[in-house]
């Protein structure tokens, strides 16, 4: 760590435990779960805070529960677990395909759901698959849990709509069902890599027409999107190449990215409109 500061971490044993500390200012930390975040921006100068609570490993944030319609995910869920679960493959399929982009194997094994969510990152993997399902996001405090819809828990670049005093325990998301989900990473390398643009979609067809269709890009914006524009236009219309040549038009001036040392603004919006026909032709 280039920080000489010492961070006094606390391990609590259960969730309740955690909320208690969380609940009052005077020991409140920051919440560490795989640190696999944190501990690189801490590292790289970033002031580190001078608590912390540490929520890896707590058994309430570890399960996956299969409901009728539905998944629950706990938020202390790693992306090597997520990987190795056949159910969730079988139901929110993005979902483990973009967690099997995270960073490297040793970063997936420690890694969790709600870490890389909790960071905001606008190049989060999960988040565009996440945002897809039309899903939630439950937290809890001591005054009791409630759930925030993904389309609003990212409010601001790094910020999401969570109290100091919450925690996030859950992800409650729909299952496909008939509709086929894909997600894209494009980035410098094949792992390790931070994304210049990824996508990740629903997409229901009947008959050869587009029942629904839900997509979703990441580092176009401050934070994840849905392409609510190209979403509406797809809604009803025939799987043909003009609609798919639309829909890569249209996309590509929906997203306002910027430039940075990983891509230049013109190239993530020629790329937005690439993986939303890549998401189409994949049909």
């Amino acid at each position: 760590m280039k920080t000489t500061e010492k961070i006094d971490i606390r391990f609590p044993k259960t969730l309740a435990e955690a909320l208690r500390l969380q609940a009052r200012e005077e020991t409140r930390g920051k919440l560490l779960a795989g640190g696999t975040d944190l501990m690189v921006q801490w590292a790289s100068g970033v002031p580190a805070p001078g608590r912390a609570t540490s929520i890896w490993n707590l058994p309430e944030l570890s399960s996956i529960e299969i409901f009728p319609g539905h998944v629950e995910i706990g938020a202390g869920v790693t992306h090597a677990f997520l990987c190795d679960c056949p159910q969730i493959r079988a139901h929110v399929p993005a979902l483990v395909a973009a967690a099997a982009t995270v960073g490297a194997k040793q970063i997936q094994a420690r890694g969790t759901l709600g870490g890389n969510a909790a960071n905001a990152s606008p190049a989060g993997d999960t988040a565009p698959a996440l945002l897809v399902t039309g899903g939630s996001v439950v937290l809890a405090s001591l005054s009791g849990t409630r759930e925030i819809p993904l389309s609003q828990f990212w409010t601001a670049y790094r910020q999401i709509a969570a109290r100091p005093d919450e925690i996030i325990v859950a992800f409650r998301l729909p299952q496909k069902g008939k509709a086929r989900e894909r997600f894209r990473k494009i980035g410098t390398r094949r792992a390790q890599a931070i994304s210049k643009v990824m996508a990740a979609s629903r997409i229901l067809v009947e008959k050869g027409i587009i029942q629904s269709a839900a997509i979703a890009l990441g580092s176009v914006a401050p934070t994840p999107v849905r392409l609510g524009a190209v979403e509406s236009f797809l809604a009803g219309k025939s799987l043909s190449p003009a609609v798919i040549d639309e829909a890569e038009r249209l996309a590509q001036a929906t997203v306002q990215p910027i430039a940075d040392i990983r891509s230049s603004a013109e190239y993530r919006r020629w790329a937005s409109g690439r993986l939303v026909r890549d998401a189409l032709e994949n049909l």
